[in-house]
């Protein structure tokens, strides 16, 4: 992992530093995705620095509405990657080795994303159970999921861990090792869209067409609609670093819904993976206005980083139209 210091010189204000490593946090952020590999266990220890250099000035009486605003967004970021941020420093199990050494305050969710994601999963099984006036009662069971953080229940980490390893052994190009770990996680979870998702990129990847299209119809039903089944199978294209299907994925979404806000994000996104930079920014830039105007911060954040950082990162004429 390559080194970071965060030393200041002395000359800085806290303001100063604060800004530095706010800087520092959402280039690290926002590189998620594109290599950035065990460097990416810097971004817990920088939110801490961060979330601490905000406290100390707001308790001397200033106000910080910029800064809070950035770590909002680098937040909104982190936990849209999280699974990303997971694969780029090795898996669950590295960030839990670092964790067990770093002790964090366990109100620091961004030492937690195993098991931000694992309880992420269980919480969209959950609400396919119930509906209608149901729908109170689900809300307290899943506050009551979140507040049992740090013990998903045995089956949600078991399907979690073999999807895990399936994608690693995916983009290896084990597929038949994949497919029988993903046969593994829905033995856990059966119902799971994400890893019926996964199990028919698989499938196609051996050549299994027919049986492909049977298990996305399945993912699709468990989705609820198609719009929400391509997004899921384009989030998988992309952590499977497949970025043409991940693209073709993302064309068909905004052909379905033309201001589909989502459609255009990961249009941004398998572009820049592909090295289209120009039609990345154009997109990511589409996801932004779009998203600005059907009122989904998440995604504007996401879009307007990711934009940043290509605009930091790609020369000028590497952006210019041919």
């Amino acid at each position: 992992m390559s080194k970071f210091l965060f030393v200041k010189p002395e000359r800085l204000t806290r303001n100063d530093q604060l800004r530095e490593q706010l800087a520092q946090l959402e280039a690290l952020v926002g590189q998620l995705g594109h290599g950035l590999g065990e460097e990416a266990l810097i971004i817990p220890a920088l939110f801490d620095q961060v979330t601490a250099g905000l406290t100390e000035l707001q308790a001397a009486g200033q106000n910080t509405p910029g800064e809070t605003g950035r770590l909002e967004t680098a937040s909104a970021e982190l936990q849209r990657k999280a699974t990303i941020f997971l694969r780029e420093v090795g898996g669950a199990q590295v960030l839990r080795n670092v964790r067990s050494a770093h002790q964090p305050d366990p109100a620091h969710w961004w030492w937690f994303l195993d098991q931000v994601i694992a309880d992420r999963r269980q919480a969209r099984l959950r609400r396919r159970l119930v509906g209608g006036a149901a729908a109170v009662l689900l809300l307290v069971l899943l506050s009551f999921a979140y507040q049992r953080f740090f013990a998903p229940d045995p089956a949600t980490v078991a399907s979690f861990r073999h999807q895990q390893t399936a994608e690693r052994l995916a983009q290896a190009e084990n597929w038949a090792g994949a497919l029988s770990e993903v046969e593994l996680a829905l033995a856990a979870i059966p119902s799971d869209p994400h890893g019926l998702t996964l199990k028919g990129i698989l499938q196609q990847a051996l050549g299994q067409s027919e049986a492909a299209e049977k298990t996305f119809a399945a993912a699709e039903a468990r989705f609820g609609s198609r719009e929400e089944f391509l997004v899921g199978r384009a989030e998988q294209f992309l952590r499977l670093d497949q970025n043409k299907a991940a693209l073709a994925e993302a064309r068909e979404l905004i052909a379905l819904k033309a201001d589909s806000a989502m459609g255009y994000l990961l249009l941004g996104e398998a572009n820049a993976h592909l090295g289209n930079y120009a039609d990345a920014m154009a997109a990511f830039q589409q996801a932004s206005d779009l998203a600005d105007v059907q009122k989904k911060p998440t995604i504007a954040a996401s879009a307007r980083v990711q934009l940043g950082m290509l605009l930091q990162m790609v020369p000028v004429q590497a952006t210019a139209s041919p």
